[in-house]
């Protein structure tokens, strides 16, 4: 009998989301299904699955480039399933006889007027062919599919399979001290800086915060998780902190950092800030639940769906709201150990071995 053979395009294995997504899903896929190929860098791979025995297909073009959509047929073998965990799915022909996609959210069809011409074509174009192409399509939360179906087509409903992303709870601290603010309090924001990752608004929050406090040995830092640039629709909070002294002090941006770090810094916050007003899951609320700290996040999108009721919301327009949601979290120890407890709670209904089984139950049914 044939062995079965899939495929899974992993170069966002080093991204934000799609790369926590795919660090949780691919040990246990790789580890069911004896024949799985990967694309992408061999090096990293091996780094972030720690492991040496993986079948790597070297491929490293730019996400949305052209050219990975005119190398992708010859780089892609035979197989039974190709997945792609991004909706850039190779647009022409590839020796597969089943393909599953992943769309994390529509953020590009829903802020369709925010891009420029060539995204505006790119993203209708891409995943509209996504939905037609593919024999399933996972998305991360009821949401997300509600939205997928909105600004697409209904006729596809029948292939969207609703499968909510693991987060792995309580993992052993290492030994990694990292101290950005010199042990004091500190808010944390964990993403990029994309505009509907609403970023600015938060930190003009947070500057309001700081000129109500009036002693400065009280006053918290706000450090940010991520990288100041470098994203296709940044934006620009650069001069908002240049020029304001009382920002320069107090906001920390840390670039990159290792998970160890990043641990680390969710464990010892006083809050996560998640202001977002458009995700398809979030995954940084729910980590920080498995580090035993509160979150304060928009009610926006699908954040409640996912939070439930183990964080305090706002309005993520508002940014008054959010600076009262703050203050609230700065100055109550009771509001933070009660959320801390509702989150330990509501982080076991993202259960990884139970997104992992139910992404292993799909590709079994298109391996029969």
């Amino acid at each position: 009998m044939q062995i079965k053979k899939i495929i899974i395009d992993t170069r966002m294995i080093d991204s934000s989301g799609i790369g926590r997504y795919l660090q949780n899903i691919l040990p246990d896929i790789i580890e069911q299904f004896s024949n799985v190929s990967l694309l992408g860098e061999e090096q990293l791979l091996k780094e972030k699955l720690q492991n040496d025995n993986l079948h790597v297909i070297p491929f490293n073009e730019p996400i949305y480039s052209i050219s990975e959509q005119l190398k992708y047929p010859y780089v892609i073998p035979k197989c039974d399933i190709f997945f792609s965990p991004h909706y850039n799915i190779p647009l022409l022909p590839i020796k597969a006889k089943y393909r599953i996609v992943t769309i994390h959210d529509v953020f590009h069809l829903a802020f369709y007027q925010s891009l420029n011409i060539f995204q505006r074509i790119y993203s209708k174009a891409v995943i509209n062919q996504a939905l037609k192409q593919s024999d399933a399509v996972i998305t991360v939360s009821e949401f997300s599919k509600e939205e997928i179906l909105k600004y697409t087509n209904k006729k596809y409903i029948d292939k969207i399979y609703v499968i909510y992303n693991g987060v792995r709870s309580w993992r052993k601290l290492s030994e990694t001290k990292v101290d950005y603010c010199d042990n004091k309090p500190y808010f944390l924001f964990v993403g990029n800086v994309k505009p509907h990752k609403n970023l600015r608004r938060t930190i003009e929050a947070y500057r309001l915060l700081l000129l109500n406090i009036g002693d400065v040995k009280q006053k918290p830092y706000f450090i940010i998780v991520g990288k100041r640039d470098g994203f296709i629709t940044g934006d620009n909070i650069t001069a908002l902190i240049e020029n304001d002294p009382l920002l320069q002090q107090y906001v920390k941006f840390t670039g990159w950092i290792t998970d160890s770090e990043l641990q680390e810094l969710y464990s010892n916050a006083l809050a996560l800030i998640f202001p977002s007003y458009y995700e398809g899951f979030g995954f940084p609320p729910l980590e920080a639940m498995s580090y035993g700290t509160p979150s304060i996040v928009a009610n926006a999108a699908s954040i409640p769906e996912i939070c439930g009721d183990a964080a305090l919301y706002f309005n993520p327009f508002d940014i008054y709201d959010i600076y009262n949601k703050m203050k609230c979290i700065f100055n109550s120890l009771h509001i933070r150990k009660e959320l801390i407890e509702k989150g330990r709670e509501n982080i076991k209904r993202f259960s990884c071995n139970l997104s992992i089984e139910s992404h292993i139950k799909l590709f079994e049914c298109f391996l029969k």
